[in-house]
């Protein structure tokens, strides 16, 4: 049985990153996976202070809920994050999580779990949908973040203007299942 992460940075409860999350458990469980999903709007996790205390251990010198998401990450052998994307940047709550992943390079011989598949999952509006993917490749191809990384794939849902377009979209729906039946493979 696959571990599989879901986590989620929309700050919209019930909104269109939801409703593709809900889709992407739904195909990752009828595959057999065990299913582990982090809301980041429920956890209380700090911007990184950029003091480099982590150098040394690998652990962050804060005391946040940031160390669930980072056991998460390493514990998963697969890994769907979703993202909105405003003002043609991932929302600071995907960024938030981003930036406190500075551990996997401040600390050299950091241990970051089994290399892994990651689905990423984008809402917008109106951003191009390969300008957006390339964003999200950049961040996949640090090399502190290659080193566990398998294989990534990026999904950009737009025209997402109402909290409800992707509940009310079967294509997006059926594209976020698709996203986890590739990570489960």
């Amino acid at each position: 049985m696959k571990k599989i992460l879901l986590l989620t940075t929309t700050p919209t409860r019930g909104g269109n990153g939801d409703a593709l999350m809900e889709a992407a458990e739904e195909a990752a469980r009828d595959c057999g996976a065990e299913v582990t999903r982090l809301n980041v709007r429920e956890l209380d996790i700090h911007p990184c202070r950029g003091c480099y205390g982590c150098a040394a251990t690998g652990e962050c010198v804060q005391k946040d809920d940031f160390r669930r998401v980072l056991n998460a990450l390493h514990e998963c052998e697969g890994l769907i994050a979703e993202a909105p994307i405003y003002y043609n940047c991932m929302a600071a709550q995907a960024l938030l999580v981003v930036n406190r992943l500075c551990c996997t390079f401040a600390c050299r011989n950091y241990p970051l779990g089994p290399k892994k598949k990651i689905g990423v999952l984008l809402t917008c509006t109106g951003s191009d949908a390969e300008e957006m993917k390339h964003h999200v490749q950049l961040i996949v191809d640090l090399p502190s973040i290659q080193r566990s990384v398998e294989e990534e794939r990026t999904e950009v849902f737009p025209q997402c203007g109402h909290a409800s377009t992707c509940r009310e979209t079967p294509t997006y729906l059926k594209r976020a299942q698709d996203v986890a039946r590739w990570i489960c493979e």
